[in-house]
């Protein structure tokens, strides 16, 4: 199973885009660390885009938040709370290319 990463991948992958994620501002429960949050099976969260400055729906009983961005190139950048960017994922996830 992809977990968070892997999924933002899949998603970048197929917009043709590469992809920032906040770490620190990823919802997760208390329970969970963050390493386990970001590897455990993808059913656990869910991925959605929209214009920057939109306001989020209803979450229903889920927690949601703006967690990342889409951006220029290929892969996956993890931006920790100092500012830091770490690459994950340097090109594709499923090599299907873009969607």
């Amino acid at each position: 199973m992809a977990g968070i990463i892997g999924t933002i991948g899949m998603f970048a992958e197929a917009s043709g885009c590469a992809a920032e994620l906040e770490v620190a501002a990823v919802p997760r429960p208390a329970s969970a660390s963050v390493g386990d949050w970001f590897t455990c099976f993808p059913g656990f969260a869910m991925l959605t885009a929209d214009r920057p400055g939109r306001v989020l729906p209803p979450a229903g009983p889920a927690t949601s938040g703006v967690c990342g961005r889409l951006v220029e190139g290929r892969g996956v950048r993890l931006r920790w709370p100092d500012g830091e960017l770490t690459e994950v994922l340097a090109g594709a996830v499923t090599g299907l290319g873009r969607a």
